[in-house]
């Protein structure tokens, strides 16, 4: 009861810095803006524009929701089409509506597994796509700026004493931090009550940690096994992230924002893998912060208009993961028949 007790307490506190955080963002970017420019910034902007746009959202998260469903059948984890895009699009909602602590990705882990006797695989798989994603966003940030965006200033670090001269200046303070926690532990060894003790935490912690890299190990050596997994999820990915770049370009022209279209290839990969950290509630303020920040600085436009363009992009992802909403309300997420349970097929990608 207490660690329940505890647990919830913990989550609380999170919840409420990842509150605060996004409160602080929007007040910073808001406290300098010209609402009446950021209004005239909408005029131009063409409804079909819009349109496109969302719909390329959704054909883009379908996409995604195809790109997990490839990995599952790889790892011999065999649920329906239809059902990975059910659990896609109710993850999808929790991150993007709910300000809980339990983001998007957690909810669709919990409950894939609900579909398949591959409990922890399955979990697995999740974050293991997460990451094939954002590995894939941010080579395309990456090869934009070399290939387009390089000598021009973009993304420079101030010149300054460099890593060499911090660490050389709190020596003394690292190798406190470093030392002060091995000599508390080598302590606790010589004590044997508290050798005993930790001796019995320790032993179930190894046990989980051992389970979970074997299965870890499992999850990502599809990906040499198959290896056309890898190059697949990232040209998935690739495909429908440039397709949604163009749709935010056709955004941006309408609002008056910067014209080259390597300007997004560049800015919206590296803002979207910022905005994944859990330091904010589904991304507010860290995402429109960040959109706002790269095209101001760096392709000049307008504070009110890369508000506009930042505010677009929200309301694009927020209506993007609306039919999540109704797949929420009618518990589509659970196996409704026992033969989407599937436990044992063919795999059809051999």
């Amino acid at each position: 009861m207490e660690e329940s007790s505890n647990k919830r307490k913990k989550s609380t506190i999170t919840l409420i810095l990842r509150v605060f955080v996004a409160a602080l963002a929007c007040v910073l970017i808001v406290r300098s803006l010209e609402f009446r420019e950021l209004a005239k910034s909408f005029q131009n902007l063409q409804l079909w524009v819009i349109l496109a746009a969302v719909l390329v959202k959704f054909i883009a998260e379908i996409g995604m929701a195809v790109r997990w469903w490839i990995l599952l059948r790889a790892l011999h984890i065999f649920i329906s089409l239809k059902t990975a895009l059910r659990l896609h699009f109710h993850g999808l909602f929790f991150g993007s509506f709910l300000p809980g602590s339990m983001g998007g990705d957690f909810v669709r882990a919990w409950y894939v597994t609900r579909h398949t006797h591959k409990r922890f695989q399955s979990a697995l798989s999740v974050f293991v796509d997460r990451f094939a994603g954002l590995a894939s966003t941010l080579l395309i940030a990456i090869v934009t700026y070399f290939l387009y965006l390089r000598g021009q200033g973009l993304l420079s670090v101030e010149p300054g004493e460099g890593a060499g001269g911090f660490f050389s200046r709190y020596r003394a303070e690292a190798l406190i931090g470093l030392s002060l926690p091995a000599a508390v532990f080598v302590g606790l060894l010589m004590v044997p009550r508290s050798r005993a003790f930790l001796k019995k935490a320790g032993i179930p912690i190894w046990n989980n940690m051992k389970t979970a890299f074997v299965q870890l190990r499992e999850v990502l050596g599809v990906f040499f096994r198959r290896l056309w997994l890898g190059p697949a999820a990232i040209g998935i990915t690739i495909v429908f992230q440039c397709l949604t770049f163009v749709s935010f370009w056709l955004i941006g022209r309408d609002l008056g924002v910067s014209d080259p279209l390597r300007y997004y290839f560049a800015f919206f990969p590296l803002v979207w893998v910022v905005g994944s950290l859990p330091i904010s509630i589904a991304g507010i303020g860290i995402l429109e912060g960040g959109v706002i920040l790269l095209f101001v600085t760096a392709a000049g436009a307008s504070h009110e208009s890369a508000t506009a363009l930042a505010l677009c992009q929200r309301a694009i992802f927020l209506i993007g993961a609306v039919p999540g909403i109704w797949i929420h309300l009618r518990a589509d997420y659970l196996p409704r028949r026992r033969e989407e349970f599937l436990v044992d097929g063919r795999d059809g990608l051999e």
